[in-house]
This record gives structure tokens, C-alpha cells and sequence, in this order.
């Protein structure tokens, strides 16, 4: 049966961070697939919406198309800083209740303890690029599905003469200047694409630029050997994660040598031959594959053959729904978690540790209020969730900062600064009412906790008692002070955003605008960074590319 035959009566709305852009995946590969397959595809596109009109009108605009169309399926991506609201992931179910609810990550080989599976909870299935689908049957979550696919028409062979000996397209992250430059040392005739590497002067003469979308498989095709590297963007590089380039340069009949990870498809990872796991093993397999273009070619044509037999999106995607059209409808059931939360205050701390103790006799998790802060209403469950499925005893999420009249103006990344910075630094960034820590955790350091509460550095974090969860579920007003690169680091500048949808309403004189500027003139690191941003116009191209 024809996909469009089977899929003839129903509806899907894809609602994908990335799917108005035209140089994205979800724009270029799938939508065309959809469109195919079912009667009628909804397209709803967050990151134009959330750029023209802000996070408020996004979330409203979000579900009031969901009511109306009422779809069939709804395929769901967010960003990652927050644009889209717990209460609208609840309000989902509840305004279309026969909707089966699907979420996609992408990068949850980075993002699962802190992201995706925080999300996945308010879905009915959630298709995942991660390969290890355990790790969300530990959180008792069900109907996860590993799907990680190709558009065999846009990554296909293309009968190009091949100009470059070696090559690699992506940034230069984690190890990969090491690697490339260790190749360049050693004679190899490498070529680079992608954006950073001009930061490099030492490459300037072997790095060709940035690739526009239509001429990354052009390259691919035109390149004897494709390298992959497989750490991922945090700064020692693990985990090394499954990327996409493995599956597109096979598509393209080109060859391959990969750095291994045991993520990859297990296709790739059986093909020893073009799997490394050094410099000096990388270096040996490009001058040998240089020389024998008939081994090269042969492991390139069964890798392609592999690829577009059964990792193309259609063939993926046919299965997926053909699976869960069987299902049953589903009603939104969060994991109950009935424990009990108290907050303490400023003047709770005043009071003895034995009265402390007291009023703590029947509490399970304690949160903390200092000063003027904003508290979202999913903020106690959340943490709550992921202290009882971690059995950790601190949770951390992150927090908007706020000003009066212009609203939220960043966001933090606790969990990279708490990888990143110093100690010192780190306890500048931390804010004691982002904290819901266990009873008798707290109890047992009840002095540190309180040399926290009252601003002091005092080391209660480590990797072993905490869990981040990465959404800003407070907000607050205070600024952190540390040093501006590491504030551009740690912090989302979300003020941009609002400017953006700003300029693009014309709302020249507003309000929002008026208490920018009182913000701008208030704050060196707000002016530094605007100023900043301006002369970086691939970045503001990269936003005004998606309206």
C-alpha cells in the first residue's frame, strides 16, 4: 500500500523549530514527504513566529491553530531556551484531545538529562536520534522510537569530478583543529568548510568557507575521502554523539572515514575499515585509501546501497505511522509525584536549627525564595520529577532574568556554567532559588546551605548530588557579576529576540522598546553585547533568514 493511500484521510501538523526555514532538514526533507503523505499537512513554523511576533504570541498562536485544525498527529520540536511554556505542552491534550502527540529531539545525546526527558513526558511518542532508547524506559517512559534518516533526493550521487583529496564540513569543535592540523603537518591535502575555522590563521591557506545548502553534497561528491568527527560540543567533547554526516556522505556514494562511536548505526560501526579512533590511525587510513581508489569505491557503493534501502525518511517515517495508527488514543497522564514541598524564606533562616527542624518534620523537598522572584506553576513538579527519578539530592534549573517594563531579558545555562567555570565563578552565577534539595540532604549541610542563602561561595554542587533540568522555571531580577565573555557563554541573551519581533511589527516607539533603552544605558554588558551582535551579520542573517 502507497503511503498517500494509507495516510489519505488523515491530517498532520508540524510544528518543528526548524521547519520555515528552507535551508533546514525538517524544511528541505520532510515537509515535501508529508505533503505526500497525508490529506493535508499544517505547518506551523516556532522559530519564524517566535522571531516576528515573541514568545507570548507564539505560544498563543501554537495552540490556537491546534484547536481549530484539531490534526490526526501533531509532530513537535521546541528550541532549546525556553520559547515554548509548560502550560502550553498540558494544553495540548486538552484542546485536542484525539491528537496523537509526537516529539522529536535531535540532540538528546547531549540534552537528555537536562532537556528531552523533561518533555518527553508530556508526549504521546517521542522519536529520538539517540540510540541508547533505554535510558528513557528507566524513566519509565514509553513509545520511544530511534529514527535517524536521509532525503536520498537531496544527498545522492552526482557523477562529480573529485577535486579534494580530503575533506571536512562542520566547526571547529571539540578536538577537531588538533586533528585537522595534525593532517596538514603531516601532508596530507585536507580542505575545511564550515563556520569558525577562520578563527584559525594557521589553516587560512586549507579552509575554502562557509557552504551554502546546496552545495554541501557538491562537495561531499566532489571529495575522494569524507571525514566525520563524533565529539560532541561540550568542551572535553563527550559524549561523542551520532551525527548526521555519516548517513549523508553514504548517501552519496562518497567514501567515508568516521571517527568511531558506539552510537552509530551498527551498519557503520561494522565497517571497521572506515572507522578511527585516533590521529595517527586517522592518518594511516587516508594515505592507504588514497592509494587503493578500488577499495574506496567498493566500500563506498555498499554503504550508499544501504543507506537508500533502508534509512531513507520515507521508509522511516511509513513504518512509524503505519505502527502507531494501530495505537489506541492516548490521555495526557504526567507521572504522579506525591511529595511534599515547603519553601523557606529569608526569615526562616533566622529562626533555630531545631525549629528548623521542626517545621521540616513531614516535608519531602524543600525550595528556597530570596528577594523578588518569579515562579513558574510546573516549577515545584518538575524538580520535584527529576529529584525522584535521579535520586539526586539537589536539583537545578535554570532562570530568566528580568527588568520591569521590558520582561525577561536572558536566560541562564546553569549546566554548562556549572561544567565550565571556575568554582568561584560558578557560585556567582548560582542562584539559591533555582535549588530543591532533599530533606535530610539539607538538613545534614544545613550550614552551607545557609551560607548559600545568604550570597557566600560554599561548594554543595557536584555532579554526583545534582541534577540540572535546563528551563528557566524561575526569574529573577539580580545580574550575576562576572566577566562579560563568560556572561555571552552562560547566558541566552533573549533581549535580542524581543528586539527582533520588535523591528519586525514596527512597534518603533512601544513600551517594551522605551524600558530597552533604560536597560541599555543601565547595564555595560547588555550595550557590549548589542554592539557586538550588530557587526556579526552572519548571525543576523541567520534570524532574518527565517522570516
Amino acid at each position: 500500500m502507497k503511503s498517500k493511500d494509507f495516510f489519505k484521510n488523515k491530517k498532520l501538523m508540524l510544528a518543528t523549530w526548524g521547519c520555515g526555514d528552507k535551508d533546514c532538514f525538517q524544511r528541505r526533507d520532510w515537509v515535501p514527504l508529508f505533503e505526500k503523505m497525508f490529506s493535508k499537512l499544517v505547518i506551523f513554523a516556532p522559530r519564524t513566529y517566535y522571531y516576528r511576533y515573541g514568545k507570548e504570541a507564539l505560544n498563543k498562536e501554537f495552540l490556537r491553530i491546534l484547536e481549530s485544525e484539531k490534526p490526526d498527529y501533531l509532530l513537535f520540536s521546541p528550541g532549546f531556551y525556553g520559547q515554548f511554556d509548560i502550560e502550553t505542552l498540558v494544553k495540548i491534550k486538552e484542546l485536542s484531545p484525539l491528537t496523537k502527540t509526537i516529539i522529536e529531539f535531535g540532540d538528546d545525546d547531549w540534552k537528555f538529562d537536562d532537556w528531552a526527558r523533561y518533555l518527553a513526558i508530556f508526549f504521546d511518542y517521542i522519536i529520538t536520534s539517540k540510540k541508547e532508547i533505554d535510558i528513557y524506559k528507566k524513566d519509565k517512559i514509553k513509545n520511544v522510537f530511534f529514527l535517524h534518516g536521509i532525503n536520498p533526493n537531496f544527498f545522492k550521487p552526482m557523477n562529480l569530478k573529485k577535486k579534494y583529496d580530503v575533506s571536512f564540513i562542520g566547526k571547529p569543535i571539540a578536538d577537531r583543529y588538533e586533528y585537522v592540523k595534525f593532517l596538514k603537518e603531516n601532508g596530507i591535502n585536507i580542505k575545511i568548510f564550515g563556520a569558525g575555522w577562520q578563527n584559525y590563521p594557521d589553516l587560512k591557506e586549507i579552509y575554502v568557507g562557509v557552504l551554502y545548502d546546496e552545495d554541501y553534497p557538491k562537495v561531499i561528491n566532489q571529495s575522494k575521502i569524507n571525514l566525520n568527527f563524533s565529539k560532541g560540543p561540550h568542551k572535553d567533547g563527550n559524549p561523542k554523539q551520532l551525527k548526521g554526516r555519516t548517513l549523508e556522505v553514504s548517501a552519496c556514494a562518497s567514501f567515508l572515514l568516521n571517527e568511531y562511536t558506539d552510537r552509530n548505526i551498527e551498519f557503520i560501526n561494522n565497517k571497521k575499515e572506515i572507522n578511527f579512533w585516533n590521529k595517527e590511525e586517522l592518518l594511516k587510513k587516508i594515505n592507504y585509501y588514497l592509494e587503493h581508489e578500488k577499495e574506496r569505491e567498493k566500500i563506498a557503493k555498499e554503504l550508499y546501497q544501504y543507506m537508500v534501502k533502508n534509512l531513507s525518511w520515507e521508509h522511516l517515517f511509513l513504518k512509524f505511522f503505519k505502527k502507531i495508527e494501530k495505537d489506541e488514543i492516548q490521555k495526557l497522564r504526567l507521572p504522579e509525584i506525591n511529595k511534599k514541598i515547603i519553601t523557606l524564606s529569608e526569615k526562616d533562616f533566622g529562626l533555630p536549627f531545631e525549629e528548623i527542624k521542626n517545621k521540616l518534620k513531614n516535608v519531602d523537598y524543600i525550595t528556597f525564595s530570596k528577594g523578588d522572584c518569579k515562579i513558574s506553576s510546573y516549577r515545584n513538579y518538575l524538580q520535584a520529577y527529576s529529584l525522584y527519578i535521579t535520586k539526586k539530592q539537589i536539583s537545578c534549573c535554570d532562570y530568566y532574568i528580568n527588568s520591569p517594563g521590558f520582561g525577561d531579558y536572558m536566560i541562564s545555562m546553569i549546566k554548562e556554567a556549572f561544567y565550565s567555570l571556575s568554582d568561584k565563578d560558578f557560585y556567582k552565577v548560582l542562584n539559591v532559588n533555582q535549588l530543591m534539595v532533599i530533606k535530610d540532604f539539607f538538613l545534614k549541610n544545613f550550614d552551607n546551605f545557609k551560607e548559600l542563602f545568604l550570597g557566600r561561595q560554599t561548594k554543595l554542587l557536584t555532579e554526583k548530588n545534582t541534577v540540572f533540568v535546563s528551563f528557566p522555571l524561575v526569574g529573577i531580577k539580580k545580574v550575576p557579576k562576572i566577566d562579560y565573555k563568560n556572561m555571552t557563554k552562560f547566558f541566552h541573551m533573549c533581549f535580542i529576540d524581543v528586539l527582533f519581533s520588535l523591528f519586525y511589527q514596527k512597534k518603533i516607539i512601544d513600551y517594551h522598546l522605551l524600558s530597552f533603552f533604560l536597560l541599555f544605558l543601565r547595564r555595560k554588558f547588555v550595550r557590549e553585547y548589542l554592539i557586538n551582535y550588530l557587526k556579526d551579520t552572519k548571525a543576523i542573517s541567520n534570524i532574518l533568514g527565517s522570516f
